[in-house]
């Protein structure tokens, strides 16, 4: 394997355990000062000031009511107010809110040592779903949580440090229904509080909520971040590594933790910016000159504009409190690009690791997942239903593709004469085409982004798709399962539309013309091409929503525009190819500029869109069977999604059947590494396909080698679990008996 030196870290990771001397630089991690969600919620509400508001001692009122919007934050009924300061509502003390709001700015930093530690290798070797992932994706690397929302939390986050460092202020102002409202600072009340404080303003019908300082939880967090980062790897156990040759490096590194601990000193830190005194430039020296002894060369650039930042802000430079703001944040934004390309090295490095203990690993997480004693009904009656469509099927199951035991490409599998390992083999293959033809939970109704063409970003354990209807040991292949279900309904309404072209154009033909040979209809598949992408670009989306049972008026409206619109196309391509001489004018030209100029020259688009435009008869008839047909569970549907399914079963057969040296030798498929790629060959030509499924050859040849992909790992997997006696006998024993 060959590792670009750009991304990874310059010195090595240690693999050692930490010694007494580390120990006392790095403390442990229960003394991190962000604290957990549970203990976050677990507080009470914020104190409400009710009382000496010099800013609001102005305002009189004698009653409030309620507001009776069911938005408001307001819990009681309306109150008299006599007994009370006449500027405040007695209401406050019922208001509850959450300050994980994205409203509300975060007391602490985004990127901090909770966040990160989803990144160390322990977590790493611990996340099923990620090491599952692996295998389908041999490039699968981190990279920084991007979007909008994270975007507006961070921003957020740093506007608050900047005002509180320029003005002392920490408050931040909502309207009744809980939205922002301009700041309505209320600091001269007295000194910034411990825990939130809420005032209310009667005559503006605004909260303020005054939040504790972030200053002395940016700094500390900020430290040990700087020291989370830097410090050695020490999750890498001793085997990788010679302990001997590695101490240097701890030592070292624990120099380096122990003199910024003795430059960074959070208490003093704060004080000289409460007296303007702080000059960040010379700290952000020693800061840049420790981390390019730990970062990618490719950081370096980073690191010397951070630099530059921080000595904007030295005394006579020009530079303002944003600047140092600007500085912290891009330090700690180089802190998380530096442990993102540790754990892609430690990834890359390990994956032969990875992923020749990737089936052990998986069963025994499921097996720790579920319990001992688990049900396992829902896998059971999959298998047992599959198992019974083979059995009680009267065709023999062809490999249609060259297979290595039959060069010849003439052999089939009597599924009734085969060995109980193998029917269970079949039985597997059979189940997961079908869980993919026929989801249980219905076609997505929005498309699914595929898995492997996506970069990961912060994985976590909770980030596995929770799909009740689905068997118990596809829990990690959630996600690509939705995926090709929503391929395979894709596939199904493209090849009805085409059955409707096709309908169109050969059915009730003009006869006038039955005995001229050349006006007879011709459909090449540069036609079909062209119209299958001519669809795709009318519907703009998931092709096979029409197949989707969901309830919602405007996805409806929606489907049911881009439905006619492709009707229409059909129909106007239907009647250009029964019309020799509107199909032959319509194609494109090159232009001549000559010709442009010549009168008559721009009413020939027109002349040609009015001659290829269907009549009211074909557009009804069009129309009628569109509604009929295009819909959930009809019964041409129905039919040509299984013929779609029959031949995509056979494909993936092909493809993930071991061959006959391996099946009289005894081998077992589970035993076969998971990341190499199986030598699948090549997909049969169209014409091994059905009758008019020539034009979904590509669609058929993706779907089957991405089934037969995961259907590979899956069996790789679980084929020792459904092996066991105890599991056989329950799915096959009884239908054995039948039989």
């Amino acid at each position: 394997m060959i590792l670009d030196p750009t991304y990874a870290p310059r010195q090595p990771p240690p693999s050692i355990s930490t010694d007494q001397a580390a120990r006392a630089v790095w403390p442990s991690e229960p003394n991190s000062p962000i604290p957990t969600l549970t203990e976050t919620r677990a507080n009470k509400r914020p104190r409400v000031d009710t009382h000496n508001l010099q800013s609001f001692k102005s305002h009189r009122r004698s009653a409030i009511k309620t507001p009776s919007s069911p938005l408001t934050p307001w819990r009681t009924s309306f109150r008299k107010t006599e007994s009370r300061p006449n500027h405040l509502d007695p209401h406050c003390t019922a208001i509850d809110f959450d300050l994980s709001s994205p409203h509300i700015p975060a007391m602490h930093p985004l990127i901090n040592r909770q966040t990160l530690k989803e990144l160390d290798l322990d977590s790493i070797l611990r996340n099923p779903q990620l090491r599952h992932d692996l295998l389908f994706d041999a490039g699968l690397q981190f990279r920084p949580t991007s979007g909008r929302r994270k975007r507006d939390l961070s921003d957020k986050y740093w506007s608050a440090i900047a005002q509180e460092l320029q003005t002392g202020c920490t408050c931040v102002s909502f309207d009744l229904q809980w939205k922002p409202h301009d700041l309505l600072c209320v600091c001269a009340q007295g000194p910034i509080p411990q825990v939130p404080s809420l005032t209310y303003c009667s005559p503006l019908r605004a909260l303020t909520l005054r939040m504790p300082s972030r200053i002395r939880h940016l700094l500390t967090e900020f430290l040990e971040v700087l020291l989370f980062v830097i410090q050695p790897l020490t999750s890498m156990c001793g085997t990788y590594a010679n302990p001997a040759t590695l101490q240097t490096q701890i030592e070292q590194h624990a120099a380096q933790a122990a003199h910024l601990r003795s430059l960074f000193d959070p208490e003093l830190i704060q004080q000289e910016l409460h007296h303007q005194l702080f000059d960040p430039s010379g700290l952000f020296i020693v800061i840049g000159q420790t981390l390019k002894s730990h970062c990618a060369p490719m950081r370096d650039r980073l690191v010397d504009a951070m630099v530059e930042a921080a000595k904007a802000c030295a005394p006579g430079c020009g530079g303002s409190k944003a600047d140092a703001v600007k500085a912290v944040r891009m330090c700690l934004d180089i802190l998380e690009l530096m442990k993102l390309d540790i754990a892609n090295h430690q990834l890359q490095t390990l994956r032969p690791f990875l992923i020749e203990t990737a089936g052990q690993y998986e069963l025994k997480a499921f097996k720790g997942r579920k319990g001992a004693g688990a049900s396992l009904d829902l896998t059971r009656k999959w298998i047992r239903t599959a198992y019974h469509h083979l059995m009680s099927s009267s065709h023999p199951i062809p490999l249609s593709l060259p297979h290595p035991s039959h060069p010849s490409n003439t052999i089939t599998l009597n599924y009734r004469q085969l060995p109980q390992t193998q029917q269970i083999y079949l039985s597997v293959l059979r189940a997961l085409t079908d869980l993919v033809f026929e989801p249980p939970c219905g076609p997505s109704p929005t498309p699914v982004p595929h898995s492997h063409s996506l970069q990961r970003e912060r994985v976590s354990k909770s980030s596995i798709p929770y799909l009740p209807l689905y068997p118990e040991t596809t829990y990690l292949d959630g996600a690509r399962l939705l995926v090709l279900s929503g391929e395979a309904a894709d596939a199904t309404a493209m090849y009805m539309f085409l059955l409707l072209f096709r309908q169109l154009a050969f059915s009730d033909p003009d006869s006038n013309a039955c005995g001229d040979p050349s006006s007879r209809v011709v459909v090449t598949d540069a036609h079909l091409a062209s119209l299958k992408k001519e669809i795709r670009d009318i519907s703009s989306g998931h092709l096979g929503h029409c197949f989707a049972q969901v309830k919602g008026d405007s996805d409806s409206e929606r489907w049911a525009k881009v439905r006619e619109d492709i009707v229409l196309q059909i129909a106007m391509r239907a009647k250009e190819a029964r019309s020799p001489s509107t199909l032959l004018s319509s194609s494109p030209r090159p232009r001549n500029p000559e010709s442009a100029s010549e009168p008559g020259s721009d009413s020939q688009p027109q002349s040609r869109v009015l001659a290829s435009a269907p009549d009211e008869r074909m557009l009804k008839l069009a129309e009628r069977w569109s509604d009929t047909n295009m819909r959930p569970n009809s019964p041409l549907s129905t039919l040509l999604r299984k013929r779609i399914r029959d031949v995509v079963f056979n494909q993936v057969v092909a493809l993930t059947f071991p061959s006959a040296s391996s099946r009289h030798s005894g081998t077992s498929t589970s035993t076969t590494s998971l990341g190499k790629s199986s030598n699948f060959t090549s997909l049969a030509p169209p014409s091994a396909l059905s009758s008019g499924m020539e034009p979904l050859a590509d669609e058929i040849r993706l779907l089957s080698e991405r089934l037969s992909r995961l259907a590979h790992i899956h069996l790789g997997v679980y084929l020792p679990l459904y092996e066991q006696e105890e599991f056989s006998t329950s799915v096959f024993s009884d239908l054995e008996s039948c039989s």
